[in-house]
Parts: structure tokens; C-alpha cells; sequence
């Protein structure tokens, strides 16, 4: 019996600790590795050197305290090759055990060149994260997304004459 009262009482002062930090989700330690969904991804070139990612995510808060979504970093890579690497600073409210959906928009700048006009497959890997921020302390949910998709220009190919 005296060592049920130990562990419970063990059990309840954990508990009561814990609760002081903002943005703990107890008994869940992949809580923010799951925290955000990669919804939707584009990738767009033009032929005078610019270029446009476009990224829908749908972040949750695992936690049962109210968060501010402060900034989003990514690494975006396209065949392989860096086309970005940047982050989007934010104050997006999200409450408790809430989800939020949010869209953003990367300018993507690369050298005038030419390229393939005809639409082909690129393998596109997107690494980044989405910090919550809870009062004084910030948690990162991390996603990480591999698609192939199909782009109509891609800078650097080889030169196509026009018919």
C-alpha cells in the first residue's frame, strides 16, 4: 500500500513539474515529428530567371497550451540540385490541440539559361520545420517531403530550337 501512495505521489509531483513548461506533450516524445503534413508542393520556372515555390502545410499543436507559429525553415532541392534554402517569419495564433493550414510562397531566383521546354519529371525533396512558439520557449515540428513532379521549364537544360 505505502509503496502505491510512493509511486502515485512520484507520478502527481512529475506531473505538477512538468506542467510549468510550456508546450510539453507528456507521454508522447514524437509528439512535434508529427506535428506537421506537407499538403500540397509546386514548383514553377520562368525562362527570364525567376521562379516560385508554393507550399500548403497543415500544422497541429500537440500540446494543450496556445502557441504562436513564429517561422518556417526549408531546404528545397530539385534533382538533386539546392534551389533554396531560406525561412518565412510569421505570428500565426494556434491554439491548443488545434491545426491550422498555411500557405506559403518562396521566390526562387536562378541564372538565365537554357532549359527544356517540354514538361518533364523532377525528383523534388523538401526539408524544413515550423517553430511554435509558447510564451518564452520554442518547439520545432519538423517534415521532410520527396515527390516527383513535373515542371514545364527547368533552368539548365540544353537549348531547344524553336521549330
Amino acid at each position: 500500500m505505502r509503496s502505491r501512495r510512493a509511486v502515485l505521489g512520484l507520478l502527481l509531483a512529475g506531473a505538477l513539474a512538468g506542467s510549468g513548461c510550456l508546450g510539453v506533450v507528456p507521454f508522447q516524445p514524437s509528439a512535434y515529428d508529427e506535428a506537421v503534413r506537407v499538403e500540397a508542393v509546386d514548383v514553377a520556372f520562368t525562362r527570364e530567371g525567376a521562379g516560385a515555390l508554393t507550399l500548403k502545410l497543415k500544422v497541429r499543436n500537440p500540446s494543450s497550451d496556445a502557441a504562436s507559429i513564429t517561422r518556417v525553415d526549408l531546404d528545397l532541392r530539385v534533382d538533386g540540385q539546392r534551389m533554396v534554402t531560406g525561412e518565412q517569419v510569421m505570428g500565426v495564433p494556434l491554439d491548443g490541440r488545434s491545426e491550422v493550414p498555411l500557405e506559403l510562397r518562396f521566390p526562387l531566383a536562378v541564372p538565365r539559361s537554357a532549359a527544356r521546354p517540354e514538361p518533364t519529371s523532377h525528383a523534388v525533396r523538401l526539408e524544413g520545420g515550423v517553430v511554435l512558439r509558447f510564451g518564452g520557449s520554442e518547439r520545432r515540428a519538423p517534415f521532410r517531403e520527396a515527390r516527383v513532379l513535373g515542371i514545364p521549364w527547368m533552368p539548365g537544360g540544353a537549348v531547344v530550337p524553336a521549330p
